[in-house]
């Protein structure tokens, strides 16, 4: 693959992965009274939201949706067909766990591709990575009134996904074609993702010694 393909194919990955968290932040308004102006604002801080701080920390000016309007006229695009269809057509919540998930995937491995081509250290490249592919989520599920699935064990591997995708893309970026290592790692990410939904895996909790966690009681007030 030429060099000019592989940042062709690095382009519209940026896009359907715009496109695809647009929509999964519209799908978020469910529920939250947001009129057509709100459900836009929640998809562009939740599509371009993770790239903004990537680009910043990294000092890359202007940013990716400045430098080219086509990713902020994406996540328009998509967060008004996502509120004109549901409109008329339901869709099952795990609809929006999946497209976050895919998200996840895209903008976790383009964050990490596009840290790694500044020939920054591998910790940095992993940061950024996940920055780019989490941050966007932090937004929205803060705005809509969540606890973000990044901070919350209920969370089942969310940022744990995006680190094991910049690991791989990290360590075989050398040794693979780009666009092979590119969709291996979001694949990666995507599965262990789905299956950490459907299976439900979480990372260790943290317990103290000695002690037991309390289990909540539901209907009792003191």
């Amino acid at each position: 693959m030429t060099e000019a393909s592989y940042q062709d194919f690095i382009y519209m990955a940026d896009l359907i992965g715009v496109a695809v968290f647009a929509t999964a932040g519209a799908l978020a308004a469910q529920g939250k009274r947001l009129d057509i102006l709100g459900v836009v604002v929640l998809a562009i801080v939740t599509s371009l939201g993770g790239g903004t701080i990537r680009d910043i920390t990294l000092d890359i000016h202007p940013v990716v949706w400045i430098a080219d309007t086509a990713y902020l006229w994406t996540a328009i695009i998509s967060a008004v067909v996502a509120f004109v269809v549901c409109r008329y057509v339901q869709y099952p919540r795990r609809m929006l766990l999946i497209l976050d998930a895919a998200g996840l995937a895209l903008f976790a491995v383009l964050g990490a591709q596009k840290s790694l081509a500044m020939d920054l250290p591998a910790l940095i490249v992993v940061m950024m990575a996940v920055v780019t592919g989490c941050a966007g989520g932090m937004i929205r599920d803060i705005l809509t009134g969540q606890i973000p699935l990044i901070l919350s064990r209920d969370g089942e591997l969310y940022a744990t996904c995006a680190l094991a995708g910049a690991i791989f893309y990290i360590v075989f970026d050398e040794y693979m074609p780009g666009q092979i290592v590119a969709i291996t790692s979001m694949m990666i990410i995507f599965v262990l993702r789905m299956s950490a939904m459907f299976a439900d895996l979480r990372l260790p909790e943290f317990i103290v010694a000695g002690h037991k966690l309390e289990k909540v009681k539901k209907g009792k007030n003191k």
